[in-house]
């Protein structure tokens, strides 16, 4: 469970259109998820499904829009549903995602 997840929304032709701008091609096929398509006209928010159509993403809650991102209720969140992460302090912190994917995930 990945309690928050962003994407942002942009205003096109006066209508406000969400994008997720989190994985791009080589983190897509290393974690066998389709890559997003984004046309400017209808949301390109992560699939329900994996490329062998596993269930891999459901948005159970939405926070709502944001001017900024809501730091105090994320590390809050985080500390009371990743106890471990804040634990680990720093070094959780200074990780880097596609490296650790690398290790996790082989090809």
């Amino acid at each position: 469970m990945f309690y928050y997840h962003g994407y942002v929304e942009l205003e096109l032709e006066h209508r406000w259109v969400k994008a997720t701008p989190a994985f791009d091609l080589s983190l897509c096929e290393r974690f066998g998820v389709l890559p997003l398509q984004f046309d400017g006209r209808e949301d390109s928010v992560f699939q329900p499904y994996d490329r062998a159509g596993r269930r891999h993403m459901e948005y159970v809650c939405d926070r709502g829009v944001q001017a900024d991102v809501p730091m105090a209720d994320i590390v809050a969140t985080f500390e009371r549903e990743y106890p471990r992460l804040v634990e680990a302090g720093e070094s959780a912190a200074t990780t880097r995602f596609r490296d650790e994917a690398a290790q996790t995930h082989p090809k």
